[in-house]
């Protein structure tokens, strides 16, 4: 029986991670979970980009348009408000009913009842972005608003928020299946409670160990064990960004920060000091840090890895050279050949290379000219350059050839044949 035992711990411990795909499993699970938290945070819901726009859009300086942009501001919260209720038990202890909502302000008497008295069967959100859309109509319509376009973009900006809140409303309506993490954690639990105990009985080759490797085996399966429960603990703790765990989002802190931010950013409409000469437009003007900053100071500064590489000096003349479009990719070393051969075969169809294929080939072997027409032209390339500008010039190089043939390269070194002459 012990040895009936011993052998089923060792094939357990041997093949378990074969069986139990742990590190799979819990990773996908950590992953859904952080993208979730990631997508949650992204859509919570900040008021600055619509007041910003607000102040752009609706321009006028009289007091109907400085309570639209006001109002616009307060009904976005307000949405916020009424989402957050149910999908946030923070929320939802600030304001377990609505009047509750009026009393702190965000409210009036006759928008909550305009709300109440609207017969819906389902959520209310969208009531208060509604009635921002119609004044930003009403705006248009008053000729408060600067143009078409801007109206545009101020609309958008409204939905924007709104579809933020409505992300939230979609993870918070379709959480993960609660089947997955009971799956994982008992794939977790199982996993260990096997890894204690059949890493015991894993045979170890050489019998002068056994005691260290009993000892060993052990430690290590608590190490495991701690880092796979505490990155599955992380994921639970990400599970619901929404609570009221110490790590969750400040739900409440958000509406504070919303309502008082946007009524700044609105009621400072207009508003811009005065233009005076900045520092900066000195021409001998410097960056300036804290003595402090400096006492350590690195060069961290942004440059190319090869900006301070110097291969030629500023006022230094340098020859540039035409080359092959397939040479263009490689250096051509002046000690290799004294001047560039441009070539050109002529002859039938079947001698002749197409420039396509030429583009495509690194080189051309070498054909031999025994029996066959195998005739090229070259010019020297120096007597080339030593010619003065010219609108001709170019044309020259093409059209004064001197006809040779192909064993005229004998005489060069083999480095100059395999690595200068073109052939097309």
């Amino acid at each position: 029986m012990e040895s009936a035992f011993n052998d089923v711990a060792y094939y357990c411990g041997k093949e378990l991670h074969n069986y139990i795909p742990l590190t799979f499993m819990l990773a996908f699970f950590v992953s859904i979970i952080v993208e979730r938290w990631r997508t949650v945070f992204v859509n919570m819901g900040w008021i600055e980009s619509v007041a910003l726009t607000l102040n752009t859009v609706i321009i006028s300086r009289c007091e109907e348009a400085r309570l639209i942009r006001r109002n616009i501001v307060r009904y976005l919260v307000l949405a916020q408000i009424l989402t957050f209720r149910d999908i946030s038990i923070r929320v939802r202890r600030r304001f377990p009913n609505i009047d509750t909502i009026k009393k702190a302000g965000f409210m009036t008497v006759a928008e909550e009842k305009m709300l109440e008295d609207l017969e819906l069967s389902y959520n209310k959100y969208w009531v208060p972005v509604n009635w921002c859309v119609t004044l930003t109509n009403q705006a248009s319509a008053k000729g408060y608003t600067s143009s078409p376009p801007g109206l545009v973009h101020l609309i958008q900006e409204i939905k924007n928020f709104r579809n933020g809140l409505a992300t939230l409303c979609n993870y918070d309506w379709c959480p993960i299946p609660i089947a997955y993490p009971q799956v994982v954690f008992f794939a977790v639990r199982v996993y260990f409670i096997f890894c204690l105990i059949s890493r015991q009985y894993i045979r170890v080759p050489n019998k002068d160990f056994e005691s260290v490797q009993l000892f060993i085996r052990p430690f290590i399966t608590i190490i495991e064990f701690i880092c796979i429960v505490g990155w599955m603990k992380v994921a639970e703790a990400l599970l619901n960004p929404l609570g009221e765990d110490d790590d969750d989002f400040e739900s409440n802190f958000l509406i504070d920060k919303n309502i008082f931010t946007g009524m700044k950013i609105v009621d400072c409409f207009d508003e811009v000091p005065p233009l005076v000469e900045d520092t900066f437009s000195d021409p001998g003007a410097v960056p300036i840090y804290s003595e402090d900053s400096q006492r350590n100071y690195q060069n961290g500064a942004l440059v190319g890895s090869v900006s301070n590489v110097t291969l030629a000096q500023f006022d230094e003349n340098i020859t540039m050279v035409p080359v092959a479009p397939r040479l263009s990719v490689g250096d051509i070393h002046s000690h290799d050949r004294p001047s560039i051969r441009r070539r050109y075969r002529s002859g039938n169809a079947s001698q002749t290379v197409s420039r396509a294929s030429s583009f495509r080939e690194p080189r051309l072997q070498r054909q031999s000219s025994e029996g066959e027409r195998n005739d090229a032209y070259e010019m020297d390339h120096e007597a080339y350059l030593e010619e003065p500008s010219s609108p001709t010039k170019h044309a020259k190089f093409f059209t004064n050839l001197t006809k040779v043939d192909e064993n005229d390269d004998e005489d060069l070194p083999a480095t100059a044949k395999t690595s200068v002459v073109s052939r097309v």
